[in-house]
């Protein structure tokens, strides 16, 4: 366990360096995602069946997920610029595909490396940290956009039917590893879909791939801006009962 403190102590030191070269380095593409042969979409690796036959216990999820807060915060509600993602409330199944795939070179996310490493977590504290992040709610108010374009992003959203993937309140579907978006920072949400649209999110969904490839600019600020203005979702369904 102190050896374990240290290492994260010192990845902790050593982010503000890491961070300051991410930008670049995100650009590249995996060698093993989107683009790449033979690459198809929700392919189960033998990690991410492995950590999600384990037993998670949100006890010791909150424990492990010490060394995740100095990026994502003591709530996991991560940063209003964008930055580092909201994770309160995300399918357990989403988060721990990220993690394997960023663990496997699929998806090319440096500045999650040294956090999701094989020195860094286990697969059962994987499975424990994804199952706490899922129990979460926050009531911390997550980024905007500088103008309210959730007119023009939401017809944005249902003319090109994102809601079959990601749900009709940006709910996100469990079973099928697509990720709430509701009431996610607009700026994360704006970044991941620029690198979508260039094929740099190694893990892309080649459908959402073709259907942003036509957006502008201006159109993913638009869908961006209005999916950072949705409530958490799972606020409408209780209101739903």
């Amino acid at each position: 366990m102190m050896n374990k403190t240290l290492a994260c102590i010192a990845l902790t030191l050593l982010l503000p360096i890491h961070a300051a070269l991410a930008d670049v380095a995100d650009e590249r593409k995996s060698p093993l995602g989107y683009g790449s042969k033979g690459y198809v979409w929700g392919t189960i690796s033998l990690e991410q069946a492995e950590v999600m036959k384990l037993v998670p216990d949100a006890r010791r999820g909150e424990e492990a997920f010490r060394g995740c807060r100095g990026c994502h915060k003591r709530d996991a509600a991560g940063v209003m610029d964008g930055t580092y993602p909201r994770l309160t409330g995300q399918h357990a199944s989403v988060v721990i595909k990220q993690v394997t795939e960023v663990r496997s070179g699929l998806r090319i996310n440096p500045k999650m490396d040294p956090f999701a490493s094989d020195h860094a977590v286990t697969p059962q504290e994987i499975a424990d940290i994804a199952n706490y992040l899922s129990t979460l709610e926050t009531t911390r108010e997550n980024g905007k956009g500088p103008d309210n374009l959730s007119v023009r992003g939401k017809a944005l959203y249902l003319r090109n039917r994102c809601g079959i993937c990601h749900g009709d309140n940006g709910e996100g579907n469990a079973d099928k590893f697509y990720p709430v978006v509701a009431a996610q920072h607009y700026g994360y949400l704006l970044r991941e879909m620029v690198h979508i649209k260039k094929g740099t999110r190694g893990n892309s969904h080649p459908r959402m791939v073709k259907a942003i490839g036509k957006f502008s600019h201006a159109d993913l600020e638009a869908v961006a801006d209005y999916l950072s203005r949705l409530p958490d979702y799972r606020r409408v369904l209780a209101k739903g009962k």
